[in-house]
């Protein structure tokens, strides 16, 4: 039986090893990241693109997703609507930044501010995605990895107890590791209370 919980907590191990990469760095992200009056604002790019809404489509939402579509963003969220001047106003969440589309409906064209994102925020949004809040299919596969990957840590963490029951209870340096393993931890969680 060892053999094969071995074999599990490998594949375990090997199918975590993007996610543990991406929650590490979303870790040293939180741990080192300036006070939010110290940070500089992101770099903002304005474009505009012509566009006219298909036959028919009258919602607002059904006009903002035409427009995802058109520019093709990968929104992990969104939201719709409308300004003082009437525009319709819709803010696309994507791991590579918010990307905020006026459609100025008089002039048949889209007004594309986009506010792009360091390697940190990239990684710290791709922490956060989850499956059901991801409007494109690409940002969704993501975020069900996410969560598969949460799974497995956990049977990871069961199988590798499991084997240190199985083979190491006894050895002297299982348990002297056990031990600071377990004060480390307290003491991180206690700390960072």
């Amino acid at each position: 039986m060892n053999y094969w919980v071995k074999r599990i907590h490998t594949w375990f191990g090997l199918l975590n090893f993007t996610i543990v990469l991406v929650f590490g760095a979303t870790g040293l992200l939180a741990t080192f990241r300036p006070a939010p009056a110290e940070r500089r604002p992101p770099q903002t790019t304005t474009s505009d693109v012509p566009f006219t809404p298909s036959a028919g489509v009258i919602a607002d939402k059904d006009v903002a997703v035409e427009i995802r579509r058109k520019l093709d963003i990968p929104a992990a969220g969104g939201n719709v609507r409308r300004d003082g001047d009437n525009n319709l106003v819709a803010s696309f969440s994507t791991p590579n930044g918010l990307r905020r589309v006026t459609y100025l409906e008089k002039e048949n064209r889209l007004r594309v501010e986009s506010r792009h994102n360091n390697i940190w925020q990239f990684f710290n949004v791709l922490h956060e995605t989850l499956p059901r809040q991801a409007e494109d299919g690409r940002i969704r596969l993501w975020g069900y990895y996410t969560e598969f990957s949460l799974w497995s840590l956990i049977g990871m963490t069961l199988t590798g107890f499991w084997l240190w029951l199985a083979t190491r209870p006894g050895f002297r340096w299982a348990q002297i590791s056990f031990a600071a393993g377990t004060a480390v931890f307290t003491l991180l969680w206690i700390f960072s209370r």
